[in-house]
């Protein structure tokens, strides 16, 4: 395996650090109403998984206090989850910037 940190330490390359983590990405089910041969999470109109209301609940708190100040929504269709209305009115009521990852015919 290539050692790329020997590399880098004699360079004047930024040191790699974490900063906060600021965004919630959340995959709202694999229901879509379009079936593309793209999709890299094979979504369409017959599959069944959705996040359920309870999990809804447990993403709505997790959004209270932690720092996020951006829900990405991503699916499927994330509009096609019946909590979605919800999740993004709770969101943002605490001042959540929201991102719907969606296919524009919903």
């Amino acid at each position: 395996m290539l050692n790329t940190l020997d590399k880098l330490l004699p360079t004047d390359f930024p040191p790699i650090s974490r900063s906060t983590t600021r965004t919630l990405q959340v995959n709202l089910g694999y229901r879509c109403n379009q079936q593309c041969l793209h999709c890299h999470v094979a979504a369409g109109p017959n599959r069944t998984e959705v996040m359920t209301a309870a999990t809804i609940d447990l993403v709505i708190d997790t959004l209270g206090g932690n720092g996020f100040d951006t829900l990405d929504l991503t699916g499927g269709a994330p509009e096609m989850n019946p909590g979605f209305r919800r999740l993004v009115t709770a969101a943002r009521q605490r001042g959540v910037h929201v991102i719907d990852r969606c296919n524009l015919t919903i």
